[in-house]
């Protein structure tokens, strides 16, 4: 039995797709545990990008299993859209496998999702608007529709004479536009997504478990990172779902003493979408700098993200919530060229150093980085070339930089990335799955 597991370590956007798609050559199974197309992976392979939403990045890799689990929100004309998409660019989809315990996204929990954020006034949460709170809402209240159920017509007709009246009743009271769902209109829905997907659905955790059980390798896959878990993030302003080391159990159905390393993926910087507190935050020209510099513009919704210097206090929030045993380094090439490159050490709130992260909003909103500046490094030409060549071969300054962050953090760098392909990646480990 191996696992690996890889989270995001910041606000989502670290590079989890690229790394996910680097390891799982060597994985029997890629599983996908939380979230919904609300989350983006963009993976370069050769000349091709792909740009991932609810398919496990494995489904890239022959031969492999792209398992998504049951802790995931499907929205099934959107998971047909990116299959369609890859069946045209030839790719095989034998391998995609689908929780029958995953709930379904429905069009209401998109409009609800719309009207919940206008009636929040001026303090909205910043979500996507493609109902993936609203779908995790049923899930918890119990009301929801599952995959199984696209196999089910007696389980669709149990649900949907309670949840379709009761959602139209609910757009009302939000005065949002109205429902025209039906009970004739779902129950079509269901067969045709049962025609369409009903070959890729089957209880996963058994699938999985089984995979382990016969000495197979499995890799899971965390969307978004961290500090958007609605746990342990920056609440309200977090995802529905557990994007932290416990989500992996609860999202995939395996065991807690299954689950083996857990690769933090790290952004050579820090980003974040939406609404929230952002202590190292750059303002102003600075910040759309960095943010021309590193392409961050969402791979779901196109909004750019906000950029700020790397924030060690997230980072140790991070790795005491996942165990993270490597860091994977993201993006380091997007810092080249800068004079000082700074980090967060700290944060001072109220005249008191802090550097554990506070679950306080008003907290944080007061907070004030406290950082450390290194120098900054030259960059190169050729990303490959230097990937090729290993990772002394990167700048001594830049070295530093990375130094600097395992000594603070106590997690060796294992992976350094230095360019969006495969083929810009220094391995520092290299047997992964011993």
């Amino acid at each position: 039995m191996a696992t690996l597991a890889i989270i995001g370590a910041q606000w989502g956007d670290e590079g989890k797709g690229k790394i996910t798609d680097y390891l799982a050559e060597g994985a029997d199974a890629v599983v996908r545990f939380q979230g919904g197309n609300n989350a983006g992976h963009t993976i370069v392979v050769g000349d091709e990008v792909f740009k991932l939403h609810l398919l496990p990045s494995g489904i890239l890799r022959k031969g492999k299993l792209a398992v998504i689990g049951n802790g995931v929100v499907i929205d099934v004309n959107e998971l047909i859209k990116e299959m369609d998409t890859l069946k045209a660019a030839g790719r095989s989809l034998d391998g995609l496998r689908i929780s029958d315990r995953a709930h379904i996204i429905m069009a209401y929990h998109k409009k609800l999702d719309g009207a919940e954020e206008k009636y929040r006034g001026d303090r909205p949460v910043g979500t996507t608007g493609r109902g993936i709170g609203p779908s995790y809402q049923d899930k918890v209240a119990r009301i929801g529709f599952r995959m199984g159920d696209i196999l089910d017509p007696d389980a669709v007709e149990r649900v949907a004479k309670v949840t379709v009246p009761y959602k139209k009743d609910l757009l009302g009271m939000f005065g949002a536009e109205p429902c025209q769902c039906t009970l004739d209109g779902v129950r079509e829905r269901f067969a045709s997504w049962g025609k369409a997907l009903g070959e890729h659905v089957c209880d996963t955790s058994v699938l999985v478990n089984d995979i382990l059980d016969g000495g197979g390798k499995v890799l899971f896959e965390g969307a978004q990172g961290a500090m958007l878990d609605v746990d342990h993030g920056t609440y309200p302003f977090v995802t529905s779902s557990s994007t932290v080391g416990g989500g992996i159990c609860s999202g995939s159905g395996v065991a807690p003493n299954r689950i083996g390393k857990v690769i933090g993926c790290l952004k050579a910087y820090t980003t974040r979408v939406g609404e929230g507190p952002f202590v190292s935050e750059i303002h102003g020209p600075e910040g759309l700098e960095l943010q021309r510099r590193g392409g961050e513009f969402g791979t779901t919704t196109g909004r750019g993200r906000r950029c700020g210097w790397l924030d060690l206090v997230v980072a140790e929030h991070s790795q005491r919530l996942c165990g993270f045993t490597s860091w994977a380094l993201m993006k380091l090439d997007v810092l080249n060229d800068y004079e000082t490159v700074r980090v967060c050490v700290a944060y001072d709130i109220d005249g008191e150093e802090v550097t554990h992260f506070p679950s306080s909003i008003s907290k944080l909103e007061r907070a004030e980085p406290i950082y450390v500046d290194l120098p900054g490094w030259e960059g190169w030409d050729d990303s490959e070339a230097v990937a090729a060549e290993g990772y002394k071969a990167l700048p001594k300054n830049l070295r530093a930089y990375v130094k600097f962050i395992e000594k603070r953090t106590g997690i060796p760098a294992d992976i350094v990335s230095i360019g969006p392909k495969r083929s810009e990646t220094i391995d520092r480990r290299g047997d992964w799955w011993s």
